[in-house]
């Protein structure tokens, strides 16, 4: 498995969690962790004890635990209002940092100075590995080997579709949209390349409960691609995951497998594929880029500020309904 590396999480109460209970699956140490106070540390020892195994000591204090442990590696989860601080003290630590999705966000700031953060953080000079969690990079091999399954491979992308409905995000209006949509971009850019929104193409229709976007890209290399891309939030009766290429969509869901594992599986004209979970895919990149046993992570923390870039400039002409 490689060198056993030191690794804290930065909130590990949600989302947090799930990083957690992977590092410790891909052998990491998960030595530590920062929770927002002394309650929250307590709650969520006992819940990584209880669910995983593990005893990581709970800090309140970021630079206290970072002096005191040391490690090698630190997962961002933090509410996003707090990730370009904890970022950049775990990049000053010379630690491996993946970051949580969005790079940066604080309802007090205008979206010139959160990008302004993101570029810090993508630009800080390092030897170290940097990464952003945006787990659906990971989709194209699973995608493509269904299509070879159900009809051939669907050809050079020109359209994309994705639609990503979440029980679990309760915010609203512009919120919807900052919480959710990194994923379809970071998937648009996982199946076209890098490149940019073709100037004046872009529409985001905001409403309560989702974000609803049009508009065209243009990779580097490749023809433009209109793309159209659904988030919603507050699906309580159940959600909606679809995505694809030129019209050949799959259904996704994401449940634990005859082993208890979480899995990821994608469906087709009633057949079915299974995967590693896509966060597990992401995490496990990571941890083999900090041992230099992979060249790269899934999503460097650089694609993740093109990502906010797109991401963030598609909401600032955003109409409200």
């Amino acid at each position: 498995m490689g060198e056993q590396l030191s690794a804290v999480v930065i909130g590990a109460s949600g989302i947090g969690k799930q990083h957690a209970k992977w590092l410790h699956t891909l052998g990491c140490r998960v030595d530590g962790f920062v929770g927002s106070s002394s309650d929250s540390v307590n709650a969520t020892f006992e819940a990584l004890r209880e669910s995983f195994g593990i005893e990581p000591v709970g800090y309140t204090d970021v630079g206290r635990m970072l002096d005191e442990i040391q490690p090698h590696v630190v997962n961002v989860c933090s509410p996003p209002k707090f990730h370009y601080e904890h970022y950049m003290a775990a990049h000053e630590a010379g630690c491996h940092i993946l970051c949580e999705k969005p790079l940066t966000w604080d309802e007090d700031l205008d979206i010139a100075t959160l990008n302004e953060q993101a570029r810090q953080m993508a630009e800080a000079p390092t030897q170290a590995v940097r990464a952003v969690n945006t787990q659906y990079v990971s989709a194209p091999p699973a995608y493509y080997e269904l299509c070879e399954q159900t009809g051939g491979h669907p050809g050079t992308p020109e359209k994309f579709f994705m639609q990503l409905e979440s029980r679990h995000t309760n915010k609203t209006y512009e919120r919807v949209w900052v919480d959710i949509a990194t994923h379809p971009i970071s998937m648009l850019m996982a199946f076209c390349g890098p490149g940019d929104i073709v100037p004046g193409s872009g529409r985001l229709a905001v409403g309560r409960e989702y974000g609803h976007a049009h508009f065209t890209y243009q990779p580097v290399d490749g023809p433009p691609c209109e793309a159209e891309v659904l988030v919603r939030a507050w699906c309580t009766e159940g959600t909606a995951r679809k995505f694809g290429i030129n019209d050949m969509l799959v259904d996704y869901a994401g449940r634990n497998d005859e082993n208890g594992v979480y899995c990821t599986y994608l469906s087709r004209e009633g057949v079915g594929h299974k995967s590693d979970d896509f966060m597990y895919v992401s995490l496990k990149r990571f941890v083999d880029a900090a041992r230099r046993d992979a060249d790269a992570p899934l999503a460097d923390i650089g694609s993740g500020y093109t990502n906010q870039l797109l991401h963030y400039g598609l909401m600032e002409n955003a109409t409200l309904e």
